[in-house]
């Protein structure tokens, strides 16, 4: 029980702090979209990493680094048609929904492709 509060609390830590980050530089540069690129930041990734490896060793901390790779691709397909979504449709809010529901489908997408080409 021990360890599993130790990674919740690593899992807020990491992630926590890369929101934190984000916010704070989103404010204090002057360049809104370079900050945008702190909010690809990988602390989830590696906090997920982290513990499927300290859990269940290498090959577990492999096979969701696998796995981040895909919701990875998945994140560029995201913003992008975030992206041209809100330049066309001038609706941020939808724009981002839509997105996040592309999101998960690409990433599923690509999820099955990897698999398919390891077996």
């Amino acid at each position: 029980m021990k360890k599993f509060y130790l990674d919740l609390l690593l899992r807020f830590l990491l992630g926590g702090s890369a929101v934190v980050i984000c916010y704070i530089l989103s404010i204090l540069l002057p360049w809104k979209a370079f900050a945008g690129i702190f909010a690809a930041f990988p602390a989830v990734m590696i906090a997920a990493v982290s513990m499927a490896g300290w859990q269940n060793g290498s090959q577990a901390a492999a096979n969701v680094a696998s796995g981040a790779v895909c919701g990875m691709w998945g994140c560029l397909t995201c913003v992008l048609t975030a992206l041209f979504l809100m330049i066309y449709l001038h609706c941020w809010q939808f724009a981002l929904l839509l997105a996040l529901v592309v999101w998960f489908i690409s990433s599923s997408f690509y999820f099955h492709l990897g698999n398919k080409r390891s077996s």
